[in-house]
């Protein structure tokens, strides 16, 4: 009979970490599609949720577009977009990864100062909000369909790492005080296994302070904290952790 080996293990030596960070690629905008996962389903998509809401006659502002593949992903449903992002190399890819004609990508940050126009629909995937100045840039009765990672996100390597959770990233009472209804607040908190150690060390890596809610490259600073995340949380399926999401669905008055 031959035995099948976990492909994560409960520990590792420092030479083994430096040997998986020397091979790795850095990851290329947000794109997370090399990483071997599995976890439990999910009730919503969130390009499938945004679809519903765009008619080919809009103008759309997508609030950290990041690359702008998943902005792209919806172009044609939709007339025109304006993609912002605070990071210029995200921006740089979405120009080149893009390729739709009637998406413009722009540096810009939540507070939206240097966009003067108001759109019908505003999408937000994963980026920070600024609920007055989205009510600010919504034209009456348009639609902010935001998905947000939620405080639980990586319970087990938050408390690892040291880095609490904060509170409820969604508090309906700022959505409203923005002048928006709230149609829609939903919530998952799924199990998410992450199948290999290289899968794992990528991902840890490309969880930096600018563009995630956890700084993951803590965990692979050393064999150490990358163990000390490993214990307890490892099966014969992998690493096991959580994947915890909101998403809100507001309307602007008429």
């Amino acid at each position: 009979m031959v035995l099948a080996w976990p492909a994560v293990r409960e520990r590792y030596p420092q030479e083994e970490l430096d040997e998986l960070l020397a091979g790795m690629t850095p990851r290329s905008g947000w794109d997370f599609s090399r990483m071997n996962v599995v976890h439990d389903p999910t009730p919503w998509e969130y390009g499938d949720v945004v679809a519903r809401y765009l008619r080919p006659s809009d103008d759309v502002l997508d609030i950290g577009t990041g690359d702008g593949v998943r902005f792209a992903s919806l172009a044609g449903k939709l007339r025109r977009g304006l993609g912002i992002d605070p990071d210029p190399e995200m921006l740089r890819l979405a120009g080149q990864l893009s390729g739709a004609p009637n998406l413009e990508f722009r540096l810009g940050d939540a507070r939206l100062e240097g966009v003067a126009s108001t759109f019908p629909v505003i999408i937000n995937r994963h980026a920070e909000l600024d609920w007055p100045a989205i009510g600010a840039h919504l034209t009456p009765g348009g639609f902010v369909i935001t998905q947000q990672v939620g405080e639980r996100n990586m319970a087990c390597v938050r408390a690892a790492l040291g880095q609490p959770a904060g509170g409820p990233v969604i508090e309906p009472e700022q959505i409203t005080a923005a002048g928006l209804r709230l149609l829609a607040c939903c919530e998952y908190d799924v199990e998410y296994v992450v199948r290999d150690i290289e899968s794992l060390v990528f991902w840890l890596g490309a969880l930096d302070a600018l563009h995630a809610d956890i700084d993951g490259t803590a965990a692979i600073a050393s064999a150490a904290a990358l163990n000390e995340i490993l214990a307890g949380n490892v099966d014969e399926r992998g690493f096991v952790t959580n994947e915890h999401r909101y998403l809100v669905v507001a309307q602007a008055g008429r």
